[in-house]
């Protein structure tokens, strides 16, 4: 299959690129001329395409060769330019794909609707109120739309995944810390589930979407997180275990974390008529996001994708650690 794959300059679309071509599938890798790196070292007969789904290019004569898509092109910090390149991507797309991946995010789900440690899965509710988020969210949610009107109207087979937290290398998710105070490490939620999945494991299962059976839907949503989890304040102690430059850990328990919340903005509505902006750690919405405690499972990618996370935790906080470490003393 000739895999046609955005963002590959990035941080998980590199690690896509590589799990496609272990696979056996032909790659078209398509880099922004702008990233640090514009030509990364991909893998011998990865064809690089550079080119900014934002403008017109080169690009869309090359998409016409694809049979599948994956699409990881994300802009952070801007809305409206991701938004306007999943809109050109979509309009440049070939008719007769086989199959379209996209990468969304956990964070699209309403973290406030379920109960009390309930499981969050496929069938969680998503965000009904997405202007109380930040605008990754709200990207995440506008892409969804978008990507699955486009697949329904043109009979486009989709698979929409949504990662969690993905970790390796250079994404060390601050080993757990939600604020440093100096030499000290604050623990929100200590005992919650770091939502996380290695960011080869999340390669193999998007690259494993392009060929799942979709049992006669047209569409599917496939969570993908690691099946090994810890809580941030274990994630935390193991990292200082293997040699990181962390903060002494301080936990803060969610129960507690969530007082401070709700009293802010007793406090904000009382003498400022709820005027101020609570920063994040204080508001309860994103306090929930981040910290609250839920189960999770990765029942239906095991299932769908024939897929198993293979990174084990110890030897993945292992692996960041010592990147981590590397740099600081090449650097």
């Amino acid at each position: 299959m000739k895999v046609f794959v955005t963002g590959a300059g990035g941080f998980v679309g590199k690690a896509v690129v590589a799990a496609a071509v272990a696979s056996g599938h032909s790659v078209m890798a398509m880099c922004r001329p702008i990233s640090r790196n514009p030509t990364p070292d991909f893998p011998d007969g990865v064809q690089t395409v550079i080119g900014d789904l934002c403008q017109t290019g080169e690009w869309q004569e090359a998409l016409q060769e694809a049979d599948a898509i994956i699409h990881c092109a994300v802009r952070f910090n801007s809305l409206a330019d991701s938004v306007l390149a999943t809109e050109n991507l979509l309009a440049a797309a070939p008719a007769g794909l086989t199959r379209f991946v996209h990468v969304s995010s956990f964070a699209v789900y309403d973290y406030t609707a379920p109960r009390w440690l309930a499981t969050m899965d496929e069938h969680s509710p998503v965000e009904r109120e997405p202007e109380r988020r930040d605008v990754y969210t709200q990207l995440k949610l506008r892409q969804e739309q978008l990507i699955g009107d486009h697949c329904r109207e043109h009979a486009i087979p989709l698979v929409m995944t949504r990662p969690v937290a993905i970790y390796g290398t250079s994404r060390n998710w601050l080993f757990g810390c939600a604020r440093k105070l100096g030499p000290l490490d604050l623990i929100f939620g200590p005992l919650s589930k770091l939502r996380l999945i290695h960011v080869e494991d999340c390669a193999s299962a998007l690259v494993a979407a392009l060929t799942a059976r979709l049992d006669g839907r047209d569409a599917v949503v496939i969570n993908l997180i690691a099946t090994e989890l810890c809580g941030h304040w274990s994630f935390h102690r193991q990292a200082r275990k293997f040699g990181a430059k962390t903060g002494f850990g301080i936990p803060v328990p969610y129960v507690l974390l969530r007082t401070l919340g709700w009293t802010a903005v007793a406090i904000n509505k009382l003498f400022f008529s709820g005027r101020k902006t609570l920063p994040k750690t204080l508001e309860p919405v994103l306090q929930e996001v981040s910290w609250r405690p839920f189960r999770y499972s990765n029942k239906a990618a095991r299932t769908l994708l024939n897929w198993e996370p293979r990174v084990s935790l110890r030897s993945g906080i292992r692996e960041i650690v010592e990147f981590k470490n590397f740099k600081k003393t090449s650097g």
